[in-house]
């Protein structure tokens, strides 16, 4: 028997009702049934009788359902393992021989008691060996960039060290056309065929010069200012002696508050005297960039070495503010550089 089930998606109104167009049912109980007939041409109702009894189940059929592994809190402890073969990729192994071994890998599922895992079932992380320990005959990567930056490490000098560099810094004494010493002041070696830095205050006024050096008992004289900047307050002397000069820094990094620094000088006439403190600021004083410090100087500082520690000169002792404590100022060694060049030959 064919049986078209209609479903209403609200109440049957009663009106509707006595028009007998619908019949219900009650589940789980036992009824004879009659399905009216829809006469499409005049609308009647046609009942026919029904020769068999349906039979309707007092609940439905129970419905089996098969939860999978992974939701399944009972299901037995012992699973088996997944054998993964994993081949290490050509490129990272310019060098190494052509014959490659697999590498065989045991994966225990997470379900897995770990406690009572097998031997064969051991977590991943214990199975794989680390690559590196597959290259013996492959040459370490990188091993070219690890020489280039060793190459290119400095380390730091101790203080004693710095002290040293005072050999590489002179003291200048400045005569007037009598030959009367009317001034003192410092310099720098920038060049092995005697060239000499020092300020334009400390060279200007004076008819010659004497330039005494550490370890050498002689004085030498010169009248000889090759060349000199009032702007940057900066003086180039020339004496005839073989020097070893200092190297000037190049900037690979900026420079930074509170980095340590040294200066070497002649203080009131105290030859190659040396002191340490930080750099405290940076200025631009008359369109010119100095490196404010605390390093004590005095007068006669002027044209000595302000050293990073690294033994490189970073500036140039200038000037001191006497009504302050500690704040001295430096040329720095941009403008240096740019005013040495062809005489660090």
């Amino acid at each position: 028997m064919d049986v078209l089930l209609l479903q209403s998606g609200q109440d049957i109104e009663e009106e509707m009702e006595q028009l007998k167009l619908s019949q219900s049912y009650r589940l789980g109980e036992w009824a004879q049934s009659q399905f009216p007939a829809y006469d499409n041409k005049n609308c009647g109702i046609k009942v026919q009788a029904v020769s068999k009894s349906a039979v309707l189940p007092t609940s439905p059929p129970p419905v089996r359902i098969t939860l999978p592994e992974r939701s399944r809190k009972n299901a037995p402890q012992k699973r088996e393992s997944l054998t993964v073969k994993i081949t290490l990729p050509e490129r990272s192994r310019k060098n190494a021989p052509q014959k490659r071994e697999s590498l065989t890998v045991k994966i225990t599922p997470p379900e897995q008691d770990k406690k009572n895992a097998s031997q064969d079932g051991q977590l991943l992380s214990e199975r794989i060996t680390p690559p590196e320990q597959h290259r013996k005959n492959a040459p370490r990567m990188g091993a070219a960039s690890e020489k280039v930056m060793l190459s290119d490490q400095r380390t730091e000098k101790t203080y004693e060290e710095l002290a040293s560099l005072a050999s590489s810094v002179v003291l200048v004494g400045v005569h007037d056309n009598r030959g009367t010493l009317i001034g003192t002041g410092s310099g720098i070696m920038i060049g092995r065929r005697g060239y000499i830095l020092t300020n334009n205050h400390v060279a200007s006024g004076g008819c010659f010069y004497t330039v005494r050096i550490e370890e050498d008992d002689r004085v030498y004289k010169t009248e000889e200012v090759i060349k000199y900047n009032s702007v940057l307050d900066l003086a180039v002397l020339r004496i005839d002696r073989t020097l070893q000069p200092l190297p000037v820094y190049g900037g690979r990094q900026k420079l930074a508050r509170g980095q340590r620094v040294v200066a070497i000088g002649s203080p009131l006439g105290l030859f190659n005297s040396v002191s340490d403190g930080i750099i405290s600021g940076f200025r631009v004083i008359d369109d010119v960039d100095m490196i404010q410090f605390t390093a004590p100087i005095s007068h006669g500082s002027s044209g000595g070495a302000l050293l990073n520690m690294y033994g490189e000169v970073i500036g140039i002792s200038t000037a001191g503010i006497d009504e302050g404590q500690n704040i001295n100022l430096a040329i720095g060694y941009e403008g240096i550089n740019l005013f040495i060049q062809g005489f660090t030959g």
